[in-house]
């Protein structure tokens, strides 16, 4: 990783880019290299098609130009840093159920476009969270001694902060997730003591890389962001303790209905809020839309989630505040006292991999559970209060819930899932479909299959034909062998005609046109080349060539 894991390593490379100087163990860069972005991404985040390409045109336009206060020697305009939306990528978000209930729907889809984010929206920078593009001479010149060496472990909302970092939420990259609660809950044990090691950040004197003093040029809007992040890490924290303070006063016969309610409101915010937003909205979201929408893989989005989610938050109460609490108190501990092992760390894969998966590792792990939801099982029996009863026992059992949410899905080949009835209905439809191009690949069409036939009122076979059309034509003539509808002599007979009419019809450079008459061959007008169609068209001969050497080498 280099010196000081990620952000040390960053630095040397900057240093090296733009002064030569070269304090890497290992360097197989041996020319000078004139770069002026430099895009970060953890080893589980996916970089889609072209989309460093959209970073760097975001990074170029002219609004996002940065301006530096030199007084401060921070962004105040503009940005020298960008950071896209980022996503969960589709394998990781339906490994196991738990990744399915927090991950949300995985993948990119092409139809979502920017979405809205407070800070964005309101004040024009959003938060860095390491993946992003950065000007490589700013991002050297404000932070390369600016913060103390071996101090940060989470240093992206400062980097963000001191660059001034914009999202660009219309575009995507896609990251992991954890499948398992256990390594979920480490990651976010590593985040909350990053977060409280940045603490100083709100104060208004700082101490920088050279043990000197200097005043905070951080603006208020960074520092409340500091502050939201300990906010955030305190909620269970508080809420844990108003349970038990509620079941004191329970076991003293004195009120205690109004803390516990107050306090699991604030636990369920979000869930209530969600809900909320579900019965308002619905009755404006089209019924027969809902009706007619499928999704192919089965997903849990949406308000199911959300409730899912919030019984969830619920069970692991007692053990999330308590690793929460841990994560404060060893941070303030090592950071004013100790100042060591202030960069414990361990990678994403690393925690999965450690991490044990067995309802006894999880009742080991979750003992405050156990502790807690005694406490509340024998203030209810006494007390003869049923809610306190039910909450013990969901405390209680909820190592066994998160052990079987936790479990990875085996992948099931959807072969496997093929009934008897299914396999007939499949192949009365392969029949009727492959009829269409037995009955229309003919030598009155040059072998070339016909965009459609239509039914309705007259019968007509419109004979003309595109790339994708012929591509077609020749996969239905490989899978009509290969579901045994005709022989391997006629399946090669007809490959051979269509390709031979391929090869005699007009091209521009190479490529064939949109659109051809099949009697004639001759191109329609416009005549004009269609990338789409000419993918789809090279797509399928790479797949026909494959179908035949397999055959030819049996």
């Amino acid at each position: 990783m280099g010196w000081e894991r990620k952000r040390g390593m960053i630095c040397q490379f900057n240093s090296f880019i733009l002064t030569g100087k070269d304090e890497f163990r290992v360097n197989t860069i041996k020319n000078k290299l004139n770069i002026k972005y430099v895009i970060t991404l953890d080893a589980d985040t996916n970089l889609s098609l072209g989309t460093a390409k959209e970073l760097i045109g975001a990074m170029a336009h002219i609004l996002n130009t940065p301006v530096i206060d030199k007084r401060k020697n921070i962004v105040i305009d503009g940005h020298a840093l960008i950071q896209p939306r980022v996503g969960v990528d589709l394998v990781s978000s339906r490994k196991s159920l738990f990744a399915k209930i927090y991950a949300g729907a995985g993948g990119t889809d092409s139809y979502t476009n920017a979405i809205s984010d407070v800070y964005q929206d309101n004040f024009g920078e959003g938060i860095f969270t390491g993946k992003g593009i950065y000007d490589l001479e700013l991002f050297h010149k404000i932070l390369c001694d600016e913060i103390p060496e071996n101090t940060v472990l989470s240093h992206d909302l400062l980097e963000g902060s001191y660059l001034r970092c914009g999202l660009a939420t219309d575009i995507l990259v896609l990251d992991g997730f954890p499948y398992k609660y256990s390594s979920y809950i480490a990651r976010n044990h590593r985040w909350i003591r990053g977060d409280w090691q940045i603490v100083k950040w709100i104060t208004n004197v700082i101490t920088i890389r050279d043990k000197t003093k200097k005043i905070n040029p951080l603006n208020t809007l960074s520092k409340f962001k500091i502050l939201d992040n300990l906010r955030r890490s305190l909620i269970t924290v508080t809420v844990a303790l108003l349970l038990l303070v509620s079941s004191i006063l329970k076991i003293l016969n004195l009120p205690s209905a109004v803390i516990a309610i107050l306090a699991l409101i604030a636990l369920e915010t979000p869930t209530i809020l969600d809900i909320i937003n579900y019965i308002i909205f619905r009755k404006n979201v089209n019924s027969e839309f809902i009706s007619a929408h499928k999704n192919i893989l089965k997903s849990i989005s949406g308000i199911k989630a959300s409730i899912i989610r919030g019984f969830l938050e619920l069970a692991v109460l007692p053990s999330k505040a308590y690793s929460n609490l841990n994560a404060i108190v060893k941070t303030i501990y090592r950071v004013n006292i100790s100042k060591q092992n202030l960069l414990e760390w361990m990678t994403s894969e690393e925690a999965e991999r450690q991490s044990k998966n067995t309802i006894s590792a999880y009742y080991k792990s979750m003992w405050a559970n156990i502790l807690f939801g005694a406490l509340l099982l024998i203030v209810g029996i006494i007390r003869t209060d049923v809610a306190f009863i039910i909450f013990g026992a969901i405390f209680i059992f909820a190592p066994v819930i998160i052990c079987y949410i936790s479990q990875e899905e085996k992948e099931e080949q959807a072969v496997q899932k093929i009934t008897k009835r299914d396999v007939k209905y499949c192949l009365e439809v392969a029949k009727k479909t492959w009829k269409f191009f037995e009955d229309n690949i003919n030598q009155e069409n040059n072998f070339l299959p016909p965009d459609n036939y239509q039914l309705d009122r007259k019968e007509k076979i419109a004979h003309r034909t595109s790339p994708t059309n012929i591509g077609l034509g020749l996969l239905a003539v490989c899978s009509s062998y290969d579901l045994g509808f005709i022989d391997l002599n006629n399946a090669i007979d007809l490959i051979q005609k269509m390709i031979t009419t391929i090869e005699n019809l007009q091209k521009w450079n190479g490529h064939l046109y949109n659109w051809y008459n099949t009697k004639t061959l001759e191109p329609l007008v416009p005549r004009y080349v269609s990338t789409v169609d000419s993918g789809n068209f090279i797509r399928i001969f790479i797949h026909i060539k494959a179908v035949l050497n397999w055959k030819s080498n049996r």
